[in-house]
């Protein structure tokens, strides 16, 4: 069957408002795409006659965003027309896939059933290292061929996967498509480790085992080892315990009692009481629901958790959730410094309550975090998206409010110690605000990004964001518009029609740009 054929098959008007609609939370909101979002049947039909060609053979940029103290966490940014192909690719997969495979369980459910296992006594959790990273595309397509049939869809992907990685190995990171195909390549490990005797349950890269025995639990680890080992992986031997049934049952909740208890140390009442309005979870890319917020921030990101199609903040405030955000952030100002406290739980515990806490700050317009933006991006960089958010609502608040901001954002800029992830999120949130009657420092900044950053995504939001705020070279952003890669020439395209509208008429490439050129149209 050709490409050709394949794609016909494909639910393409479906794939391209889902990946119009739907936003990365760990990358700055898009403002190519949501321009589009209105007008996603006739991005549809720009793209479909390229779609047919197949996969571009264009290899992802690759953003590398910070995860704490633990390293970064490396982000796939793939062209438009490719991540719609990928999701219609594993859309039409999915449906042939077994009923287990096609959605998650809740993620509570997954912790609490080995508990439930009859006659359990040790349940060991574990995980795998850098999972979505070496995922060979061979044993994947076998796995997908074998389980569904369909082989002539399984062989395009399997194309686009390796254009887009550069090799055939891994799958893109933070895609809500790659969760399908992560949790099918794994369950071939669920489903022999079940066959040798052991109770295995999966959630994305996540096993537990309930055993009956201490031995019996050791032995199904090694068992498990060895299983992953075959599919060219290994497990991540930080994140591997055996508990007891009762002290697993304690671990479910141990941080979230721990972050309670040190919240309600000297609260107030209505601080004390109101913990819940700090926890946000999301297990859906569409429906966040409340939690205990159990997880710490270090213990990883599921894609779930990082993908929404909620892009604006909940306006709605309770003087409950204020109060509990200012203990969160009187907890973060006061805790220790020393190398000790860093490298346990209490630290944990406040950058968690912190990111959390923040947006409600700027909403409630409390001004004491912006004096102290440079020490939480320089300490806890993986915040930076929540410290971005805090500044976009703040600045909503009033003008002398946006004033301090900008004066800030001008102090921020001239630092050099922020990773190009984060300059990114800068760059955005520089563009959020309307232009000022006098220059500021930070649109100088925006224009260096531009002309002479090696960071693509840095010199495409930069570019857009001098397109936004109307300010700016447009010679330094057309000659942006080649330089970077695919999966980013269309938000620097975006900035040149904010810059000079007939310039952008005059080297637009193709439908996409002359739609966009359409919809920005004053």
């Amino acid at each position: 069957m050709s490409v050709r054929s394949v794609v016909g098959q494909l639910n393409l008007a479906d794939a391209v408002r889902r990946e119009l609609a739907l936003h990365n939370r760990l990358l700055p909101p898009r403002w190519d795409h949501l321009a589009l979002v209105p007008e996603h049947e006739r991005v549809e039909a720009a793209l479909r006659p390229l779609l047919r060609r197949g996969p571009s053979g264009v290899r992802a940029d690759i953003v590398y965003c910070n995860k704490g103290w633990r390293g970064v966490r490396p982000l796939h940014v793939m062209p438009l027309g490719d991540r719609i192909l990928y999701r219609a690719l594993v859309d039409k997969i999915a449906t042939a896939l077994p009923e287990h495979l096609q959605a998650r369980e809740p993620v509570g459910d997954f912790r609490v059933a080995p508990i439930e296992h009859p006659g359990v006594s040790h349940i060991s959790q574990t995980d795998v290292a850098a999972y979505y990273e070496f995922i060979d595309h061979e044993i994947l397509a076998n796995e997908l061929v074998g389980q569904t049939g369909e082989e002539p869809t399984v062989e395009v992907l399997m194309d686009l996967l390796c254009g887009t990685m550069g090799r055939r190995v891994g799958i893109p990171q933070v895609h809500t498509a790659s969760d399908r195909l992560g949790d099918t390549y794994i369950d071939r490990a669920r489903r022999r480790l079940v066959r040798a005797g052991y109770a295995t349950w999966t959630y994305a890269d996540d096993f537990r085992i309930a055993s009956t025995s201490l031995g019996q639990a050791r032995e199904a680890l090694e068992a498990c080892s060895r299983e992953v080992r075959e599919l060219g992986l290994v497990l991540n031997e930080r994140k591997t315990f055996t508990y007891g049934e009762g002290r697993y049952l304690k671990s479910l909740t141990s941080f979230a009692d721990a972050e309670r208890e040190l919240f309600a140390q000297g609260a107030t009442e209505g601080a004390s009481d109101s913990l819940g309005f700090l926890d946000q979870d999301y297990t859906d890319a569409d429906e966040p629901i409340a939690t205990l917020g159990a997880e710490p921030l270090d213990q990883g990101v599921d894609d779930d958790e990082v993908v929404s199609e909620d892009l604006t903040p909940n306006a709605e405030l309770d003087h409950r959730r204020v109060a509990a955000a200012s203990r969160a952030w009187d907890l973060w100002l006061d805790e220790d410094e020393s190398e000790q406290v860093q490298a346990g739980q209490e630290a944990a515990i406040t950058q968690s309550l912190l990111g959390r806490a923040l947006p409600t700050l700027g909403l409630a317009g409390e001004e004491a975090p912006l004096e102290h933006v440079d020490d939480i991006l320089r300490f806890e960089p993986a915040l930076t998206p929540q410290v971005m958010t805090y500044l976009t609502n703040l600045a909503a608040t009033g003008s002398e409010a946006r004033s301090r901001i900008r004066r800030s954002l001008d102090v921020l800029v001239a630092e050099d110690i922020y990773s190009p992830w984060q300059c990114m999120w800068l760059a955005q949130t520089a563009g959020s605000f309307r232009r000022s009657g006098s220059r500021h420092r930070y649109e100088d900044w925006l224009a260096e990004c531009v002309a002479s950053s090696p960071h693509d995504g840095l010199a495409a939001t930069a570019a857009a964001a001098l397109g936004r705020i109307g300010r700016g070279d447009p010679t330094f952003v057309m000659a942006a518009v080649d330089r970077v890669s695919p999966g980013w020439r269309t938000l620097a395209f975006w900035g040149l029609i904010g810059l000079d509208r007939a310039k952008a008429q005059d080297v637009a490439d193709d439908k996409l740009d002359r739609l966009l050129l359409e919809v920005t149209e004053q």
